[in-house]
């Protein structure tokens, strides 16, 4: 049996979801306005550092829970209700920014298609919404550019449960298992992105970043989690590596597809976990899930109304201003009674 460990409540996780978040928000105001608020990481590794505290987290979860049902139940409450929310409210609220009459909006099948396919965390089938951010200021045309990373999360949730039925079921090595797994994942991205870059189709670039593409963040944070004590008895030199890797990475061919997802998965862990600085913020209400939800339509529909044409610093503030009461009132009124309703259930 698996040894469930103690997770120590007194660390940085919060704060390094909000850092997280951050660095999504800006580097997608950055690609959807023009502007350019310097920022030292990257919207990529950001994603592949939650995936990273989620593997850590995610696997200690299924081990608590009783069943599968229990554990899907549980990521279900906290995933679904905010995310719900959002591509409903696009919906509905964006009719302001669509080219059509309300009439012509709401009986276009197109509505309805973007609907069927973001709820069912499709996305990539249909991100428009009828005459939405179609003229020629928008980059992208998509409504929220961001959701493209939930169905790899849900898979990601789903492999738990078969990882660990597969190395408890043939007995084999759970230390290997894991590497086997990160390594396997780290090939898959090489050979993608070496399609990419011999054939110029921008398909496999994008296949390169899907669900066996992100494997490799998610497994280190397992990895971490199983091998704990280790993590921070060699803490000092994990932290020198990865510095030195950061350092050095642009001299290594291929190091983002190749070692660049262990350093930042490392790197994520290593300053959420070492030491309690961020403690006090953990005592509040985390909305990071929700900014990284909500960002990109306000970034959207704030380009609609013209705020890429202000100042740089002064269009951020508004958009990050804007993001965090709209995330706040997301939690508030729909996120947080789902997670009272678990604790009811449970208690």
């Amino acid at each position: 049996m698996d040894v469930i460990r103690k997770i120590d409540r007194r660390n940085n996780m919060d704060v390094v979801r909000y850092y997280l978040a951050l660095s999504v928000v800006i580097a997608h105001y950055n690609l959807l306005t023009g502007h350019s608020i310097p920022w030292p990481t990257s919207s990529y590794s950001a994603v592949g550092g939650f995936f990273a505290l989620s593997g850590y987290l995610i696997f200690h979860s299924y081990l608590k829970c009783k069943d599968f049902r229990s554990y899907i139940t549980a990521r279900m409450r906290r995933i679904l209700p905010p995310y719900m929310l959002i591509v409903v409210a696009c919906a509905a609220g964006l009719v302001f920014a669509s080219d059509l009459t309300p009439v012509q909006y709401f009986t276009d099948s197109g509505l309805i298609k973007y609907l069927a396919a973001n709820l069912s965390f499709l996305n990539f089938l249909h991100p428009t919404l009828p005459g939405v951010f179609q003229g020629q200021e928008f980059v992208n045309p998509a409504v929220n550019g961001s959701l493209w990373t939930m169905k790899i999360e849900w898979a990601l949730y789903l492999s738990v449960p078969l990882i660990y039925l597969l190395y408890r079921h043939f007995k084999w090595n759970r230390a290997i298992t894991l590497i086997a797994i990160i390594i396997l994942s780290v090939t898959y991205r090489l050979w993608f992105y070496h399609l990419y870059v011999t054939t110029g189709n921008n398909v496999y670039e994008i296949l390169s970043r899907q669900f066996f593409g992100q494997l490799c963040y998610f497994y280190t944070g397992v990895l971490v989690y199983f091998h704990f004590d280790r993590f921070i008895r060699y803490k000092w030199w994990i932290a020198a590596v990865c510095a030195i890797f950061i350092i050095i990475g642009k001299y290594i061919p291929y190091y983002n597809m190749t070692l660049q997802p262990f350093v930042d998965a490392l790197a994520t862990l290593w300053v959420s976990l070492v030491g309690s600085w961020g403690y006090r913020i953990s005592r509040h209400d985390n909305v990071s899930y929700d900014m990284y939800l909500f960002h990109y339509p306000i970034i959207q529909a704030g380009v609609f109304l013209g705020i890429n044409t202000l100042p740089g610093p002064l269009s951020f503030l508004a958009v990050l201003v804007m993001t965090v009461i709209m995330s706040a009132l997301s939690w508030n009124i729909v996120g947080r009674h789902f997670m009272k309703s678990k604790k009811k259930a449970t208690g």
